[in-house]
Protein backbone atom coordinates (compact mmCIF):
# COMPACT_ATOMS: atom_id res chain seq x y z
CA UNK A 1 0.00 0.00 0.00
CA UNK A 2 1.02 3.64 -0.43
CA UNK A 3 1.65 5.62 2.76
CA UNK A 4 3.20 8.88 3.93
CA UNK A 5 5.84 7.72 6.39
CA UNK A 6 7.85 9.44 9.11
CA UNK A 7 11.34 7.94 9.39
CA UNK A 8 12.71 10.00 12.28
CA UNK A 9 11.91 12.84 14.71
CA UNK A 10 10.89 16.01 12.90
CA UNK A 11 11.76 14.66 9.45
CA UNK A 12 9.63 15.33 6.37
CA UNK A 13 7.13 12.61 5.52
CA UNK A 14 7.89 10.52 2.42
CA UNK A 15 5.56 8.59 0.15
CA UNK A 16 6.64 4.94 0.18
CA UNK A 17 5.24 1.45 -0.37
CA UNK A 18 4.42 -0.31 2.89
CA UNK A 19 2.90 -3.73 3.64
CA UNK A 20 -0.85 -3.69 4.16
CA UNK A 21 -1.41 -4.00 7.94
CA UNK A 22 -2.24 -7.36 9.43
CA UNK A 23 -4.94 -7.34 12.10
CA UNK A 24 -5.30 -9.07 15.42
CA UNK A 25 -8.42 -10.83 16.74
CA UNK A 26 -9.84 -7.57 18.20
CA UNK A 27 -8.94 -5.32 15.24
CA UNK A 28 -10.53 -4.19 12.00
CA UNK A 29 -8.83 -3.33 8.72
CA UNK A 30 -10.05 -0.08 7.17
CA UNK A 31 -9.66 1.11 3.61
CA UNK A 32 -8.92 4.79 4.22
CA UNK A 33 -11.01 7.26 2.22
CA UNK A 34 -10.19 10.50 4.05
CA UNK A 35 -8.07 11.79 6.89
CA UNK A 36 -8.05 15.15 8.61
CA UNK A 37 -4.86 17.19 8.70
CA UNK A 38 -4.33 19.51 11.66
CA UNK A 39 -1.94 21.10 14.11
CA UNK A 40 -2.14 18.12 16.48
CA UNK A 41 -0.32 15.93 13.96
CA UNK A 42 2.25 18.60 13.19
CA UNK A 43 3.04 19.06 16.89
CA UNK A 44 3.05 15.32 17.55
CA UNK A 45 5.60 14.68 14.80
CA UNK A 46 7.89 17.42 16.16
CA UNK A 47 7.62 16.60 19.89
CA UNK A 48 10.36 14.26 21.16
CA UNK A 49 9.02 11.07 22.68
CA UNK A 50 5.48 11.22 21.23
CA UNK A 51 6.24 8.80 18.37
CA UNK A 52 7.03 5.44 19.94
CA UNK A 53 8.88 3.83 17.01
CA UNK A 54 9.98 4.49 13.45
CA UNK A 55 9.03 4.24 10.66
CA UNK A 56 5.57 5.52 11.62
CA UNK A 57 2.51 6.51 9.58
CA UNK A 58 0.80 9.57 11.18
CA UNK A 59 -2.82 10.67 10.86
CA UNK A 60 -5.57 10.19 13.43
CA UNK A 61 -8.76 11.72 11.95
CA UNK A 62 -9.63 8.72 9.81
CA UNK A 63 -12.69 7.74 7.79
CA UNK A 64 -13.09 4.71 5.57
CA UNK A 65 -14.61 1.31 4.89
CA UNK A 66 -14.12 -1.81 7.02
CA UNK A 67 -12.84 -4.57 4.73
CA UNK A 68 -11.79 -7.18 7.30
CA UNK A 69 -12.64 -7.99 10.93
CA UNK A 70 -10.66 -9.99 13.46
CA UNK A 71 -12.08 -13.23 14.80
CA UNK A 72 -13.13 -11.67 18.13
CA UNK A 73 -14.81 -8.58 16.65
CA UNK A 74 -18.54 -8.43 17.37
CA UNK A 75 -19.69 -4.82 17.06
CA UNK A 76 -18.22 -3.86 13.67
CA UNK A 77 -19.09 -5.44 10.32
CA UNK A 78 -17.32 -5.70 6.96
CA UNK A 79 -18.66 -2.99 4.66
CA UNK A 80 -19.39 -0.57 7.50
CA UNK A 81 -18.18 3.02 7.18
CA UNK A 82 -16.27 4.12 10.27
CA UNK A 83 -14.27 6.90 11.78
CA UNK A 84 -12.21 6.53 14.95
CA UNK A 85 -11.32 7.58 18.47
CA UNK A 86 -7.76 8.98 18.70
CA UNK A 87 -6.68 7.49 22.04
CA UNK A 88 -5.62 3.88 22.62
CA UNK A 89 -7.17 3.02 25.98
CA UNK A 90 -7.73 0.02 28.20
CA UNK A 91 -11.51 0.36 28.54
CA UNK A 92 -11.39 -1.18 32.00
CA UNK A 93 -9.94 1.36 34.42
CA UNK A 94 -11.88 3.77 36.62
CA UNK A 95 -11.51 6.66 34.16
CA UNK A 96 -12.47 4.66 31.06
CA UNK A 97 -15.55 3.24 32.75
CA UNK A 98 -16.56 6.74 33.79
CA UNK A 99 -16.48 7.88 30.15
CA UNK A 100 -13.19 9.73 30.57
CA UNK A 101 -11.10 7.65 28.17
CA UNK A 102 -8.61 10.44 27.58
CA UNK A 103 -7.53 10.06 31.23
CA UNK A 104 -7.07 6.27 30.93
CA UNK A 105 -4.86 4.92 33.72
CA UNK A 106 -3.27 2.34 31.40
CA UNK A 107 -2.93 4.23 28.12
CA UNK A 108 -1.15 2.79 25.09
CA UNK A 109 -0.66 6.13 23.35
CA UNK A 110 -2.38 7.46 20.26
CA UNK A 111 -3.24 6.33 16.77
CA UNK A 112 -0.62 7.75 14.43
CA UNK A 113 1.97 7.81 17.23
CA UNK A 114 1.97 4.44 19.03
CA UNK A 115 0.38 2.67 16.06
CA UNK A 116 0.23 3.55 12.38
CA UNK A 117 -2.43 6.04 11.36
CA UNK A 118 -4.47 7.22 8.42
CA UNK A 119 -1.95 8.77 6.05
CA UNK A 120 -2.13 5.51 4.11
CA UNK A 121 -4.41 3.45 1.93
CA UNK A 122 -5.17 1.06 4.79
CA UNK A 123 -5.09 1.23 8.58
CA UNK A 124 -5.64 -1.31 11.37
CA UNK A 125 -7.84 -0.07 14.21
CA UNK A 126 -8.90 -1.68 17.49
CA UNK A 127 -12.58 -2.59 17.42
CA UNK A 128 -13.24 -0.30 20.40
CA UNK A 129 -11.83 2.69 18.46
CA UNK A 130 -14.10 2.27 15.42
CA UNK A 131 -17.20 4.49 15.36
CA UNK A 132 -19.95 4.13 12.77
CA UNK A 133 -20.48 6.96 10.30
CA UNK A 134 -24.19 7.80 9.84
CA UNK A 135 -25.79 7.66 6.42
CA UNK A 136 -25.53 11.02 4.67
CA UNK A 137 -22.23 12.08 6.27
CA UNK A 138 -19.29 12.12 3.83
CA UNK A 139 -15.93 10.53 4.55
CA UNK A 140 -14.20 13.93 4.73
CA UNK A 141 -16.84 15.37 7.05
CA UNK A 142 -16.73 12.30 9.31
CA UNK A 143 -12.94 12.39 9.52
CA UNK A 144 -12.94 16.04 10.53
CA UNK A 145 -15.83 15.51 12.93
CA UNK A 146 -13.90 12.87 14.89
CA UNK A 147 -11.62 15.55 16.37
CA UNK A 148 -11.97 19.07 14.96
CA UNK A 149 -15.74 19.12 15.64
CA UNK A 150 -15.99 16.63 18.52
CA UNK A 151 -13.42 18.60 20.53
CA UNK A 152 -15.60 21.76 20.40
CA UNK A 153 -18.62 19.65 21.36
CA UNK A 154 -16.92 18.56 24.58
CA UNK A 155 -15.36 21.95 25.29
CA UNK A 156 -18.58 23.92 24.93
CA UNK A 157 -20.89 21.48 26.72
CA UNK A 158 -18.77 19.91 29.45
CA UNK A 159 -16.06 22.47 30.23
CA UNK A 160 -17.28 25.97 29.27
CA UNK A 161 -20.87 24.90 30.05
CA UNK A 162 -22.27 27.42 27.58
CA UNK A 163 -25.96 28.18 27.55
CA UNK A 164 -28.35 30.75 26.09
CA UNK A 165 -27.31 34.28 26.99
CA UNK A 166 -23.72 33.40 27.89
CA UNK A 167 -20.81 35.17 26.24
CA UNK A 168 -17.62 33.43 25.15
CA UNK A 169 -14.27 34.52 23.76
CA UNK A 170 -12.71 31.97 21.40
CA UNK A 171 -8.98 32.49 20.90
CA UNK A 172 -7.80 30.94 17.63
CA UNK A 173 -11.30 31.08 16.16
CA UNK A 174 -10.27 30.92 12.51
CA UNK A 175 -8.35 27.66 12.61
CA UNK A 176 -9.46 24.11 11.96
CA UNK A 177 -10.84 23.62 15.47
CA UNK A 178 -11.79 27.27 16.01
CA UNK A 179 -14.27 27.58 13.15
CA UNK A 180 -16.19 24.62 14.56
CA UNK A 181 -15.92 26.00 18.10
CA UNK A 182 -17.66 29.16 16.88
CA UNK A 183 -20.52 27.09 15.45
CA UNK A 184 -20.81 24.88 18.53
CA UNK A 185 -20.89 27.89 20.88
CA UNK A 186 -23.62 29.48 18.76
CA UNK A 187 -25.56 26.20 18.84
CA UNK A 188 -25.42 26.43 22.64
CA UNK A 189 -26.98 29.89 22.46
CA UNK A 190 -23.89 31.90 23.35
CA UNK A 191 -22.75 35.29 22.09
CA UNK A 192 -19.40 34.61 20.41
CA UNK A 193 -16.41 36.93 20.33
CA UNK A 194 -13.84 35.45 17.93
CA UNK A 195 -10.17 36.37 18.18
CA UNK A 196 -7.44 35.46 15.72
CA UNK A 197 -4.72 36.98 13.57
CA UNK A 198 -5.34 37.76 9.91
CA UNK A 199 -8.26 38.86 7.78
CA UNK A 200 -8.94 35.45 6.23
CA UNK A 201 -9.33 33.74 9.61
CA UNK A 202 -11.52 36.49 11.02
CA UNK A 203 -13.69 36.60 7.91
CA UNK A 204 -14.19 32.83 8.13
CA UNK A 205 -15.06 33.00 11.85
CA UNK A 206 -17.60 35.74 11.12
CA UNK A 207 -19.15 33.70 8.33
CA UNK A 208 -19.54 30.79 10.75
CA UNK A 209 -21.60 32.90 13.15
CA UNK A 210 -19.23 34.94 15.31
CA UNK A 211 -21.01 38.02 16.66
CA UNK A 212 -17.83 40.08 16.95
CA UNK A 213 -14.24 39.55 15.84
CA UNK A 214 -10.97 40.85 17.29
CA UNK A 215 -7.73 40.96 15.32
CA UNK A 216 -4.94 40.20 17.78
CA UNK A 217 -2.50 42.24 15.72
CA UNK A 218 -4.42 45.47 16.24
CA UNK A 219 -5.96 45.27 19.70
CA UNK A 220 -5.08 44.33 23.26
CA UNK A 221 -7.40 41.39 23.81
CA UNK A 222 -8.71 42.10 27.35
CA UNK A 223 -9.36 45.75 26.53
CA UNK A 224 -11.23 44.83 23.35
CA UNK A 225 -13.33 42.24 25.18
CA UNK A 226 -14.20 44.65 27.98
CA UNK A 227 -15.22 47.26 25.40
CA UNK A 228 -17.61 44.76 23.83
CA UNK A 229 -19.13 43.70 27.16
CA UNK A 230 -19.61 47.05 28.91
CA UNK A 231 -16.58 46.34 31.07
CA UNK A 232 -17.90 43.06 32.47
CA UNK A 233 -15.83 40.51 30.52
CA UNK A 234 -17.05 37.21 29.08
CA UNK A 235 -18.55 34.22 30.88
CA UNK A 236 -16.04 31.84 29.28
CA UNK A 237 -12.80 31.90 27.34
CA UNK A 238 -11.87 28.93 25.16
CA UNK A 239 -8.19 29.15 24.24
CA UNK A 240 -7.17 26.97 21.31
CA UNK A 241 -3.76 28.64 20.97
CA UNK A 242 -2.72 28.27 24.61
CA UNK A 243 0.45 30.33 24.60
CA UNK A 244 1.49 32.19 27.71
CA UNK A 245 0.32 35.47 26.19
CA UNK A 246 -3.11 34.19 25.14
CA UNK A 247 -3.76 32.36 28.41
CA UNK A 248 -2.98 35.39 30.53
CA UNK A 249 -5.03 37.61 28.20
CA UNK A 250 -7.87 35.13 28.47
CA UNK A 251 -7.83 35.26 32.26
CA UNK A 252 -7.97 39.06 32.13
CA UNK A 253 -10.96 38.87 29.77
CA UNK A 254 -13.17 36.85 32.14
CA UNK A 255 -16.17 38.19 33.99
CA UNK A 256 -16.73 37.33 37.66
CA UNK A 257 -17.41 33.60 37.88
CA UNK A 258 -15.90 33.05 34.42
CA UNK A 259 -14.36 29.85 33.08
CA UNK A 260 -11.06 29.56 31.21
CA UNK A 261 -10.92 26.42 29.06
CA UNK A 262 -7.56 25.29 27.66
CA UNK A 263 -7.77 23.37 24.39
CA UNK A 264 -4.48 23.83 22.59
CA UNK A 265 -0.88 23.15 23.51
CA UNK A 266 2.40 24.73 22.45
CA UNK A 267 5.19 22.39 23.63
CA UNK A 268 8.41 24.21 24.48
CA UNK A 269 10.35 21.57 22.55
CA UNK A 270 8.51 22.62 19.38
CA UNK A 271 7.93 26.36 19.86
CA UNK A 272 10.99 27.23 21.95
CA UNK A 273 8.95 29.15 24.54
CA UNK A 274 7.68 28.00 27.92
CA UNK A 275 3.84 28.08 27.71
CA UNK A 276 3.45 28.29 31.51
CA UNK A 277 1.36 31.22 32.73
CA UNK A 278 0.77 32.99 36.03
CA UNK A 279 -2.37 32.92 38.18
CA UNK A 280 -2.90 35.23 41.14
CA UNK A 281 -4.63 32.88 43.61
CA UNK A 282 -6.16 35.72 45.61
CA UNK A 283 -7.75 37.31 42.54
CA UNK A 284 -8.75 33.88 41.24
CA UNK A 285 -10.46 33.07 44.53
CA UNK A 286 -12.16 36.41 45.05
CA UNK A 287 -13.54 36.54 41.50
CA UNK A 288 -14.73 32.92 41.62
CA UNK A 289 -12.90 31.94 38.43
CA UNK A 290 -12.55 28.41 37.07
CA UNK A 291 -9.73 26.78 35.10
CA UNK A 292 -10.59 23.79 32.90
CA UNK A 293 -8.53 21.52 30.68
CA UNK A 294 -10.44 20.06 27.74
CA UNK A 295 -8.59 16.99 26.55
CA UNK A 296 -10.25 15.61 23.43
CA UNK A 297 -13.49 13.60 23.87
CA UNK A 298 -14.91 10.20 24.67
CA UNK A 299 -16.22 7.83 22.00
CA UNK A 300 -19.86 8.62 22.77
CA UNK A 301 -19.22 12.32 22.12
CA UNK A 302 -17.87 11.50 18.65
CA UNK A 303 -21.10 9.64 17.86
CA UNK A 304 -23.12 12.61 19.12
CA UNK A 305 -21.04 15.00 17.02
CA UNK A 306 -21.58 12.89 13.89
CA UNK A 307 -25.32 13.12 14.52
CA UNK A 308 -25.10 16.92 14.64
CA UNK A 309 -23.29 16.83 11.30
CA UNK A 310 -25.92 14.48 9.86
CA UNK A 311 -28.68 16.84 10.98
CA UNK A 312 -26.73 19.77 9.48
CA UNK A 313 -26.66 21.56 12.80
CA UNK A 314 -22.89 21.90 12.41
CA UNK A 315 -21.13 22.46 9.10
CA UNK A 316 -17.66 20.88 8.67
CA UNK A 317 -15.38 23.58 7.30
CA UNK A 318 -12.71 21.99 5.10
CA UNK A 319 -11.04 24.69 3.08
CA UNK A 320 -8.41 22.61 1.26
CA UNK A 321 -8.24 18.95 0.26
CA UNK A 322 -4.93 17.27 -0.55
CA UNK A 323 -3.86 14.02 -2.14
CA UNK A 324 -1.83 11.55 -0.10
CA UNK A 325 1.49 12.58 -1.61
CA UNK A 326 0.81 16.27 -0.88
CA UNK A 327 0.37 15.88 2.89
CA UNK A 328 3.79 17.35 3.66
CA UNK A 329 2.80 20.52 1.79
CA UNK A 330 -0.29 20.73 3.98
CA UNK A 331 1.85 20.36 7.10
CA UNK A 332 4.07 23.20 5.95
CA UNK A 333 1.05 25.49 5.52
CA UNK A 334 0.02 24.68 9.10
CA UNK A 335 3.52 25.34 10.43
CA UNK A 336 3.42 28.78 8.79
CA UNK A 337 -0.06 29.47 10.19
CA UNK A 338 -1.12 30.03 6.59
CA UNK A 339 -4.46 28.22 6.74
CA UNK A 340 -8.01 29.04 7.73
CA UNK A 341 -10.43 26.23 8.55
CA UNK A 342 -9.54 22.53 8.42
CA UNK A 343 -7.42 20.65 5.90
CA UNK A 344 -7.96 17.06 4.84
CA UNK A 345 -6.70 14.41 2.45
CA UNK A 346 -8.78 12.15 0.25
CA UNK A 347 -7.79 8.76 -1.13
CA UNK A 348 -9.92 7.57 -4.04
Amino acid sequence: MKAMVLHGPGQPLKLVEMPTPTIGPADVLVRVRACGIGLTVVNLIATPGRITAYPRIPGHEIAGDVIECGSAVRTVKVGQRVTNHFYLTCGQCKQCRAGRETLCLSPRGNIGAATDGGYAEYVALPERNAIAIPEGVSYVDAAVASDAIATPYHACHKEARLGPGDSVLIIGAGGGVGVHMVQMAKLCGARVVAADIGEDKLKLAKSMGADEVIDGRNAKLPDAVKALTDGAGVDAVIDIVASRATLEAGLQSLAIGGRLVIIGAQPKSVYGVNPGFTINPIEFLHRGLELHSSRYVNAAEIAQTLELVRLKRIKPVVTQIFSLDDVEAAHELIRRNATAGRLALEIN
